[in-house]
């Protein structure tokens, strides 16, 4: 009986522990774990090869930030990522993707840099033809046709170990 109630004490001692250090330790003891067992999201660009969401996924990961390998055609993209926690709005900034629904399967583009009138510098490919990327500038007044993804920072420094 002595032992029972010991163990008993010791495995609830030894909870009440992880949880209290998992609540100070930032984003959790859970979460380094994870990372530490986790592949890196960035590893495989599951995109076809030439079109501009295969073109988004690799400038994305060259920024050491993350975007999910499962939206589909770009004409999904900012429901897919609002789905799945990212922030999709109205306010273009450097490092977001500018995502459309227009075209026959949509559109997405990186924002280079977003200049003091408001205008966008992006960067896309397959706009002309597949497997070419382009630059241009969207101006200011144009800007509010579109919706902007923010990628995620990626927990990985790209070789698959936690940053």
């Amino acid at each position: 009986m002595k032992r029972t109630i010991l163990t008993a004490l010791i495995l609830i001692l030894a909870v009440t522990g992880f949880i209290a250090f998992n609540d100070r330790s930032g984003e959790g003891l859970v979460k380094e774990i994870e990372y530490a067992v986790m592949p890196d999201p960035m590893e495989h660009n599951r995109y076809d090869e030439g079109q501009c969401t295969h073109y988004i996924f690799e400038r994305v990961k060259t920024d050491g930030n993350m975007i999910e390998k499962g939206w589909s055609d770009a004409e999904h993209w900012a429901k897919k990522a609002e789905e799945d926690g990212y922030t999709v709005n109205a306010e273009p900034s450097e490092g977001a993707i500018l995502q459309t629904e227009r075209g026959e399967l949509g559109h997405v583009a990186y924002i280079e840099a977003v200049n003091d009138d408001g205008s966008i510098e992006i960067s896309e490919m397959n706009f002309v033809e597949a497997y070419e990327v382009t630059e241009r500038t969207i101006g200011a007044g144009d800007t509010d046709r579109y919706r902007y993804i923010h990628p995620k920072e990626n927990p990985y420094d790209g070789s698959g170990e936690s940053a």
